[in-house]
């Protein structure tokens, strides 16, 4: 074999090792870049129709008023979306691209008679002042959430905003969605929510905690 046959020989063979290192690490590159996508996320979209309307302030019956944040709407809404008088019972939910995947709602409740006793704190205490009101009340919101709930944040006091609540979490099981249980008294009238999400993470329930904090109530003569 001459020295040129052996230089194209060796020339040949180094190509064929640096093409077969080559494609052993092609893979690896691949799965380092990010899927491409045709279309934009739902959270950047800049179409205009897309924009969550908001805030809104929602009126309730016995003078209660709280604020929707952009993307919340009243569910049933008539043709003024921030009337919600004439019921007792309440349901908001949560429209935003990301309440796609965690689907947020809240249901009110309201009571027809005023709660007894000398002042709010008191009245509000008095919801669950015996073992057995709190027993009653832990086993409503387990059975509330799904089967094999449990409790992740105990019942007890809870500040939102200006006011102080009764509140309670739970964790759900897979599937099903967990729950914020808060409970107000405001000028001897009781407002109790029902929160819920699918969201997982350590911080839950965040949109549900400013909507509780908005909540105040306004004299039956200042509403008209």
């Amino acid at each position: 074999m001459t020295d040129a046959s052996a230089h194209r020989l060796r020339a040949a063979l180094l190509a064929s090792y640096l093409l077969a290192g080559l494609s052993a690490f092609t893979p690896a590159w691949a799965e380092e870049m990010p899927d491409s996508t045709e279309e934009p996320a739902p959270d950047v979209s800049t179409d205009p129709a897309d924009t969550p309307a908001g805030p809104i302030t929602l009126r309730l019956d016995q003078g209660f008023r709280l604020d929707l944040p952009p993307g919340w709407v009243l569910e049933e809404a008539g043709g003024d979306p921030g009337d919600a008088s004439g019921r007792r019972v309440v349901r908001i939910v949560c429209e935003t691209p990301a309440c796609a995947r965690t689907r947020e709602a809240c249901t009110l409740r309201l009571r027809p008679k005023a709660v007894e006793g000398e002042d709010d704190a008191a009245r509000l205490a008095g919801l669950h002042a015996t073992p057995l009101s709190r027993y009653v009340r832990l086993r409503a919101v387990l059975k509330s959430t799904s089967a094999s709930a449990s409790i992740r944040k105990p019942l007890g006091p809870e500040r939102f905003g200006a006011r102080d609540w009764i509140a309670v979490e739970t964790e759900a099981a897979p599937r099903f969605k967990s729950g914020l249980f808060a409970e107000t008294v405001v000028d001897g009238r009781y407002l109790g929510a029902i929160c819920k999400t699918c969201e997982t993470g350590a911080v839950r329930h965040e949109a549900a905690r400013s909507i509780l904090a908005s909540v105040r109530r306004v004299e039956r003569s200042a509403a008209r």
